[in-house]
């Protein structure tokens, strides 16, 4: 970042804990407005992690945290591909297709755009990236490995647990980046909670849900849903990471790239911590209150 950026910043960077709601939107886009950031912004904060050397890259993504990117989505992701080439590029493209209270709303992974994010959206509906088959948590892939992680998604029973794309991720050399996003968005938490068979993941009763093929055949069945009652501190856990040099950070304009160099070490951590404290990733307010400290 410039000199001249920098400047900008601290001058717009009021205390936007003492405005409005409607105030702290204008006061975010127009701090938005005066940093503006290109491809090589982007490259540059990339490269200050080091050469690329896993499979796949992972990326869950913010487009207007950092600024007013030049070109949107197809800025960060040209910038994404240079850094990592020739490896494998994936985003979560969760829709949260659950049937609610009636008939499943049908998933299409053709139609049905992502709900996590602009940059998602964009990325699985460019030429030659595949999307898995999954109602509620599907993944977008464009690289050699895309077909491997996306097959089979729609038969595992659980959104991120056995089987899925995202344990394939964690058993192969996966790096994970945060473009902007906070951890709270970090999906294979949920692939760490099933492997060490937390107590709280998921509802009782299984929730119906319902996809649309490459044929337009439909079809229906029962998954286990994630029990978001137990509300998750994931954003906290930046610390905890950071102390186990798993996650390292870089600015980028108004916010931040955090980078986890190997999720499936991450992983192996978070199952060996959730095996002494199953709670770990559970606000302490919202745990059982026999295991509160």
């Amino acid at each position: 970042m410039t000199n001249l950026l920098q400047k900008s910043v601290k001058t717009l960077a009021l205390p936007l804990s003492l405005l409005g709601r409607q105030a702290r939107k204008t006061q975010r886009n127009r701090l938005r407005s005066r940093v503006p950031l290109d491809k090589e912004h982007i490259q540059t904060a990339l490269e200050s992690f080091g050469p690329f050397q896993s499979e796949v890259l992972m990326v869950h993504a913010s487009l207007s945290a950092c600024g007013q990117i030049r070109g949107g989505e197809q800025t960060v992701t040209g910038a994404l591909r240079s850094w990592i080439a020739p490896a494998t590029l994936a985003m979560p493209t969760h829709t949260y297709c659950y049937g609610e209270g009636g008939a499943p709303t049908y998933f299409d992974r053709k139609v049905t755009a992502s709900s996590v994010g602009a940059i998602t959206d964009w990325f699985w509906r460019q030429p030659g990236v595949i999307r898995s088959l999954h109602p509620t948590h599907s993944l977008a892939c464009e690289g050699s490995l895309a077909g491997d992680l996306c097959e089979g998604h729609e038969r595992t029973p659980t959104p991120c647990g056995k089987g899925t794309p995202y344990e394939k991720l964690v058993q192969r050399k996966t790096s994970v980046l945060m473009f902007g996003a906070k951890l709270d968005s970090y999906t294979l938490f949920h692939t760490a909670e099933d492997a060490a068979k937390v107590p709280y993941l998921y509802e009782s009763r299984k929730s119906e849900v319902a996809f649309k093929d490459g044929y337009g055949i439909e079809w229906r069945y029962s998954i286990r849903r994630h029990n978001m009652r137990f509300l998750r501190r994931f954003a906290e856990m930046d610390a905890w990471l950071e102390q186990r040099a798993l996650l390292l950070r870089c600015k980028l304009g108004l916010g931040e790239l955090l980078y986890l160099p190997d999720a499936g070490k991450v992983h192996r951590a978070l199952v060996e911590e959730l095996g002494r404290n199953p709670w770990l990733l559970v606000e302490e307010f919202a745990r059982p209150k026999t295991v509160r400290p």
